[in-house]
């Protein structure tokens, strides 16, 4: 027997509810760091290294220029990234994590995975992976992982 319909606006409302439960959990958790998601991702993806200027950093995290010059801004007088001059374009500047932003989002980063591993509780191993599955399915079709109208399974 096929499954009903999803309404499809009660699940995208479900879906921001957990998202915003998430974010409060795993920002709660890591308060002492003063590090929050927002800045996990700058600070992450600045540490990866393949993207350094601010313009790459907001294209790469989906945030506009407005919040993530705020975001910049506001780790940089945490002294956690450095913005510097590029050798290449003395207009344009790169964003660089410090040894302090490193150490805080090592920090953080426990602290986040600690407040997800308490959110996951409520489901089975079995049930993580195939949460996690579907999600990542989900969000890969806003990266032009699948062709649409067609699924991946």
């Amino acid at each position: 027997m096929e499954a009903p319909p999803v309404d499809p606006t009660a699940l995208g409302l479900l879906m921001y509810r957990a998202h915003q439960l998430a974010r409060a959990n795993a920002n709660e958790a890591a308060r002492p760091t003063g590090i929050e998601l927002q800045h996990a991702g700058v600070l992450t993806t600045v540490q990866a290294g393949r993207i350094r200027s601010q313009r790459e950093l907001g294209a790469a995290l989906g945030i506009d220029k407005s919040t993530l010059v705020r975001i910049v801004d506001d780790l940089e007088r945490r002294d956690l990234v450095q913005r510097r001059r590029t050798p290449n374009d003395r207009r344009a500047y790169e964003v660089v994590i410090t040894e302090e932003g490193e150490r805080r989002l090592q920090e953080a980063g426990d602290l986040f995975r600690g407040a997800m591993l308490a959110l996951l509780e409520v489901l089975d191993p079995r049930e993580q992976h195939q949460l996690h599955d579907l999600l990542a399915r989900f969000v890969a079709q806003g990266h032009g992982a699948e062709t649409s109208g067609t699924r991946k399974r």
